[in-house]
């Protein structure tokens, strides 16, 4: 079992990689309007930013023994 710290990591991964997966789809779906895509291009930059940031940290976590992922 992961302990809580390490489980919230892998689960914020988890949605913000299905965020990124969805804002692909509504810039799209707002092919008619310029300020939504802009709007969901931005979200989608931030999203793409924290992803490396919770990446970055969970590889901290491996590094150091804190998660073991056998």
């Amino acid at each position: 079992m992961l302990e809580n710290m390490n489980y919230n990591l892998i689960e914020t991964v988890s949605i913000i990689s299905k965020s990124l997966y969805r804002y692909e789809t509504y810039v799209k779906d707002a092919a008619e309007c310029k300020s939504c895509q802009e709007l969901w291009s931005k979200f989608e930059e931030q999203r793409k930013k924290e992803l490396s940031m919770v990446l970055k940290e969970l590889k901290a976590h491996i590094d150091a023994g804190t998660l073991s992922l056998e």
